[in-house]
């Protein structure tokens, strides 16, 4: 994912790309809410940008502690609309087999 914040500043998505910057904060507490707001997140984006955009940027960042990684999986296990529905649900199993 390039650079939210450029792209997006001065529109709508603004509170989107701070959630989205914020799911690589330093501060675990940021991560974990910002993992909790993905529902908003994939919504603001709609389901091909969520499965173009937002699910390659999560596999990044896989390298985490285990609560982050566990609220991650919970998270991603509710969001089968999100990305469009069962049709494209094996974009969501890419990130939950690598969580597992």
């Amino acid at each position: 994912m390039t650079d939210t914040k450029t792209e997006t500043t001065g529109s709508n998505l603004y509170p989107i790309a701070v959630l989205i910057d914020e799911l690589r904060a330093d501060d675990q507490k940021k991560r974990i809410n910002a993992i909790q707001s993905l529902g908003t997140i994939c919504v603001a984006l709609g389901p091909e940008r969520t499965r173009n955009e937002l699910l390659p940027y999560i596999l990044e960042l896989l390298e985490d502690d285990e609560e982050v990684l566990s609220t991650l999986a919970e998270t991603l296990g509710n969001k089968l609309d999100s990305v469009g529905g069962p049709g494209q649900a094996d974009h969501l199993f890419k990130v939950l087999e690598r969580l597992c």
